[in-house]
């Protein structure tokens, strides 16, 4: 920048040939001299390209970084969410017995040979479990920890004398609801018998219960109970051999279940998941992010939801995104989403929340339109509270196992392209500062009114705006010069944006200044501005730290010229 004391005085002001010593040309003589007739205009010089990414310092670890591929800047941020380990409770079924009697001779005078009878007995076996889990609603199949034992045992008794009481087919049937080993019976639960009876016990493998294959089949849980109840059964014939003497022989069927500890369950299943509150913290922003006066209107904020499904069945999550400022919730701009409108997937999930409903974003799994998003950002807060509400609704059968924590991983990514929409206002600050060494020797020109012209190159696709009151003169000291008045017509207060990013925009800005005091330039030291981003045509354009600005030319204008004061 030129001085402009060395361009005024650069002027050849007079020539003279003598002088009179008889005059005082201090007293006698006004010595003001105009200089620029009409209109004086001073070429003041021009900036370097100021590029974005010198506007928009950055550091390592700001959560404000251009990518490294396109060098759009993007707000990122991402932390864990913690989400309590699901898990429900083990379920114990009480062992049951039941007995099925029969009589087989009785004292009607002595018997020669063997003696069939047939027979046809049946009885209920009943078990029941007792403070089972809430989340188990209805039970469709349970599964052991380990197989319990069916004992069937014989008893005798009475008076009569035998060799033997022989089983002729004798088909013993369990309940449909128990669940044997593999070939411990036939198929419909049946034991069948051609042997000798014996009180000595028969040990069968139970590995669990199947009360049906789908939802209404099962067993209902009420009160946190289930009774059990089916009948076990004998069919056939036995022979009673070598009968000695007159009398009564009686037989008995003990059935007996032993207590089973369940530790896997299919059926409906509702587990309660509670998520704690995380929050977002927005930190390290550059200043023109942090100013109150800053309103974004984001093309398309996107917010990542990481999450991995361990169980058998759809989870569906609600959430509750509350952003706060100074530990103060942002009135009206809470973001709700509904139960079901995020349905995480057995397995590895990435949901995009963004405000299209669509995103570029490698690896999204699932994208959930969410119109209000950018409220979370519109006035950039300190924090944002995520509150998240998951739950299983699935009324279908799935299996979970029992006794175990089932964690769910989650985390979050923030991203946020700054491309930006019609409701943009971002603020920016900053100075032209030490004026003063090339104003100071102005002291001698007097005059009342100046215009400060700025021609400037924009390739950054926000509109600038410079507002009179957006304007603070001062002097050395750094205080306001409030005698110096500034005024900048509507049309000559923006910096015109690039429509794509890419090529510039010309402009010219026009600062006037005008005061009383008619040495005001020469006091005047720094001048501070603040320009507001506004809604321009460059919609959606990303923001890239490789576009500039530039001022071309930045001039001193005085109509009228100015008048030099050589008293």
């Amino acid at each position: 920048m030129y001085p402009l004391w060395g361009f005024l005085l650069s002027f050849p002001l007079w020539t003279v040939s003598c002088v009179d010593n008889k005059y005082d040309l201090d007293k006698d003589i006004d010595m003001t001299v105009n200089v620029g007739g009409e209109y004086l205009t001073i070429p003041a010089g021009s900036t370097d390209t100021a590029f974005l990414s010198k506007i928009i310092e950055v550091e390592a670890g700001d959560i404000l970084q251009p990518d490294a591929a396109t060098r759009v800047y993007h707000l990122t941020k991402k932390d864990a969410i913690y989400v309590e380990p699901t898990e429900v409770e083990k379920v114990t079924v009480h062992g049951s017995e039941t007995r099925l009697e029969k009589g087989l001779v009785y004292p009607s005078g002595l018997q020669i040979g063997p003696i069939n009878v047939e027979l046809n007995e049946s009885n209920s076996l009943e078990a029941d479990a007792e403070e089972i889990d809430e989340a188990l609603k209805e039970l469709g199949a349970l599964e052991a920890q380990t197989p319990v034992a069916v004992t069937v045992a014989f008893e005798f008794g009475g008076d009569l004398k035998y060799a033997s009481v022989k089983a002729k087919n004798l088909k013993i049937k369990f309940p449909d609801f128990l669940v044997f080993e593999e070939g411990e019976v036939e198929e419909g639960n049946i034991l069948t018998l051609n042997e000798t009876l014996s009180t000595e016990p028969r040990t069968l493998n139970v590995i669990g219960y199947k009360f049906g294959s789908k939802a209404g089949e099962g067993k209902p849980v009420v009160d946190g109970s289930i009774s059990i109840k089916g009948d076990v059964s004998m069919q056939g014939v036995v022979e009673v051999t070598n009968i000695q003497n007159t009398g009564s022989l009686g037989m008995v069927m003990h059935v007996t279940l032993d207590e089973m500890t369940i530790n896997s369950v299919t059926g409906v299943i509702m587990p309660k998941i509670e998520a704690e509150t995380t929050k977002i913290e927005l930190s390290d922003l550059p200043d023109f992010l942090k100013d109150e006066e800053t309103r974004l209107d984001i093309a398309n904020p996107v917010v990542l939801l990481k999450a991995n499904n361990p169980l058998e069945t759809p989870i569906e999550v609600g959430a509750v995104l509350t952003p706060l400022k100074n530990n103060t919730v942002v009135p009206g701009k809470t973001v709700e989403i509904a139960s079901g409108d995020i349905v995480l997937a057995s397995g590895d999930n990435v949901i995009a929340l963004s405000r299209t409903g669509e995103c570029s974003i490698e690896g999204v799994t699932n994208n959930v339109k969410v119109e209000d998003i950018n409220n979370l950002l519109e006035t950039i807060p300190d924090d944002i509270n995520v509150d998240l509400q998951p739950v299983v609704r699935n009324e279908n059968y799935y299996t979970v196992d029992l006794g175990k924590a089932y964690d769910m991983l989650a985390q979050y990514e923030v991203d946020v392209p700054l491309s930006f929409g019609q409701g943009l206002n971002i603020v920016y600050n900053d100075s032209v500062r030490d004026l003063n060494k090339d104003l100071s020797d102005l002291d001698k020109v007097i005059l009342k009114n100046a215009k400060i012209i700025l021609s400037v190159d924009n390739a950054i696709p926000l509109k600038l705006q410079l507002k009179p009151e957006n304007v603070l003169i001062k002097d050395v000291y750094g205080n306001e010069l409030t005698a110096v008045k500034k005024t900048i017509e509507e049309d000559k207060q923006y910096v015109a944006e690039s429509t794509d990013g890419e090529k510039p925009a010309t402009s010219e800005v026009v600062l006037s200044l005008t005061s009383d005091d008619t040495a005001f330039l020469s006091k005047i030291d720094r001048i501070c501005f603040k320009l507001t981003a506004v809604p321009g045509s460059a919609t959606g354009v990303p923001l890239k730290d490789t576009q500039w600005l530039k001022v071309t030319s930045l001039k001193l204008s005085v109509p009228g010229g100015v008048n030099v004061d050589l008293n």
